[in-house]
């Protein structure tokens, strides 16, 4: 509890002790009052009699308004009594705004204070997830880096598309995820178009699977059949297909059911080597 929150608290039962001493006064006076106005209508009952000569009546009206002044004056004597703590009342209820607010400017400064230990324990937090991301980018760059020799045969235009993927994918899933899972409690770290997918695995595993279909572009040249995919030259210039610049001439092992694979040979930018595989004519 801070010192001004004490204070708040403090002033309250002041005020409430005020009323206490009040509220049996004010009631005795109430109570004067309500006497006199008795009285006044018995005086006002007894006036059409006086009128007419009653000397009773008359002689009873002037022991009512003794009784009258009596009650009267006790109503001032309380009044008197109450004022003071009346004021005492009015003055402790207009201090309790400046109370109240000192109060909120202290609980919102101590909420403040307690924040940097919630930055200390959020980079707690973050350490093992870097630490874990080194190991992973660590991984990654000893296998595309290999990749990327055994892909490019040499030629570093063939592989430019698929290394710049690989060489910012990390960078680009980190991004993705941290606005996915900041967006869902309301903050917005970056703009939504700057990503093409929604989290970490959607960025990077589309690169890591198209790094391995490049790899297996290459498995004609060890002459063992593979289930599913065939030799096929290319006639024309095509980039991108699997992240790779392949020029006319080239013989590559592809996937043959793959849609990039089946527009490429409507387009005639590639043809089969040596025919079709069995069980694969109908299909082509």
């Amino acid at each position: 509890m801070g010192i001004r929150e004490r204070a708040r608290m403090e002033h309250e039962r002041k005020i409430a002790k005020l009323k206490s001493e009040v509220a049996p006064i004010e009631t005795a006076k109430l109570k004067e009052q309500s006497a006199e106005a008795g009285i006044d209508r018995e005086i006002a009952e007894l006036a059409v009699k006086a009128a007419h000569g009653d000397r009773a009546a008359l002689k009873q009206q002037r022991e009512l308004r003794v009784r009258k002044d009596e009650h009267h004056l006790q109503a001032e004597n309380l009044d008197g009594l109450a004022a003071p703590i009346r004021r005492a009342i009015a003055e402790a209820e207009a201090e309790m705004p400046h109370l109240i607010l000192a109060e909120t400017h202290e609980k919102v400064a101590d909420g403040i204070r307690e924040l940097p230990a919630m930055c200390a324990e959020l980079s707690k937090l973050i350490e093992p997830i870097a630490e874990a991301f080194g190991k992973f980018r660590t991984r990654i760059d000893a296998a595309t880096s290999e990749a990327l020799v055994l892909v490019a045969r040499g030629d570093p235009n063939r592989i430019s598309y698929l290394e710049n993927r690989a060489r910012t994918m990390l960078v680009r899933g980190i991004r993705a995820q941290l606005s996915f899972e900041f967006r869902s409690v309301g903050l917005d770290l970056f703009e939504v178009g700057q990503f093409e997918g929604k989290d970490f695995q959607a960025v990077v595993r589309p690169v890591l699977e198209t790094m391995i279909t490049a790899l297996e572009v290459d498995l004609h040249s060890n002459g063992v059949p593979t289930p599913g995919r065939a030799n096929f030259r290319c006639l024309t210039r095509i980039s991108g297909l699997f992240g790779l610049h392949l020029l006319p001439g080239e013989v590559v092992s592809l996937p043959i059911e793959h849609e990039s694979v089946r527009k490429a040979i409507e387009f005639g930018s590639l043809e089969i080597v040596g025919g079709a595989p069995e069980n694969t004519e109908e299909k082509l």
